[in-house]
Parts: structure tokens; C-alpha cells; sequence
């Protein structure tokens, strides 16, 4: 029976009690993109940028080393770089860009895994992060020394 102008209301599910959900929810996934994120930032800085690095210093070694060789090997100034200048600034903008990506990697790495978000990829990048200036050096020194061993007259 009900009373006019007012609407009927189903009674409540006999099974489960009043306020109970019938259905749990579905679990979401907790997205963790922070060690995600350090982790492109420690490769970025570990790989890439020595890599960019490398190729410019073979590059530096190669023009310069014939400048040296074409000024007859007797003076070493800042000029020998004159001809290879675009490299040497490219040389550099990776140095610059390789430690700022490494330090940002090992940073948000740290956080990444003291919070639990990404912990495996934050400790990747930290590993990736403080490995990254010793592989940026040896690859940089490695081009030079390339460079410089494939100039004609230069080891007289």
C-alpha cells in the first residue's frame, strides 16, 4: 500500500545486509612511473650521451689533429679548434645534458625507491645514474685516441 504521491521503494536484497556491497570493486593498478621515468632519464644520460659525446670527440680528434699536422706540429693553442668548433660545442651541450639527466636520474631513482614506486626501475637508474660518467669518459677518451691514431704524419 502506498500513499499517494509518494514512490515505492524496493525492499533491500534479503542475502546481504543493509549498506553491503554487492560486488567488490575492481582492483585498479597502482601506476608507478616514476622509476620509469629515471630509468629513460639514467639511460639518456649512460648511453646516449656518451655516445654523442664519442662521436663528436673522434670527430674533434680527426679535424684538429690535422690542423696540428698542418700548422707543422709546433704549437698547441685554442685556435686548433677553430675549424671544428660545431663538434667541440656539440661535445659539450652532451657533457652538460648527460649530467643533468644523470643527477635528475639518480634523484627521482632514490625517491622512486624509498616511496615503492617503480622500486626495481629506481634501482636501475641509480645503478645506470652512477655508472653513467665513468662509461661517458671512458667512450670520450676512447674516440679521442681514435681520432688522433688515424691522422696521416701524425706519429712521426
Amino acid at each position: 500500500m502506498t500513499s499517494p504521491g509518494l514512490p515505492d521503494f524496493a525492499a533491500p536484497h534479503a542475502a546481504a545486509p543493509v549498506g553491503t556491497m554487492l560486488t567488490p570493486p575492481s582492483p585498479t593498478p597502482r601506476r608507478r612511473p616514476l622509476g620509469a621515468i629515471a630509468l629513460v632519464f639514467s639511460i639518456l644520460a649512460a648511453v646516449v650521451a656518451p655516445g654523442v659525446a664519442g662521436f663528436a670527440a673522434f670527430r674533434v680528434a680527426r679535424g684538429a689533429g690535422a690542423e696540428y699536422v698542418a700548422r707543422g706540429g709546433q704549437s698547441v693553442d685554442w685556435r686548433l679548434l677553430s675549424p671544428v668548433r660545431d663538434l667541440v660545442l656539440m661535445g659539450e651541450i652532451a657533457f652538460w645534458s648527460g649530467t643533468v639527466l644523470g643527477t635528475a636520474a639518480l634523484v627521482l631513482g632514490i625517491v622512486a625507491t624509498v616511496r615503492g614506486a617503480g622500486r626495481g626501475s629506481g634501482i636501475a637508474a641509480i645503478v645506470l645514474g652512477s655508472l653513467g660518467p665513468f662509461a661517458f669518459a671512458a667512450l670520450v677518451f676512447l674516440a679521442l685516441v681514435t681520432g688522433a691514431a688515424g691522422i696521416n704524419g701524425l706519429a712521426a
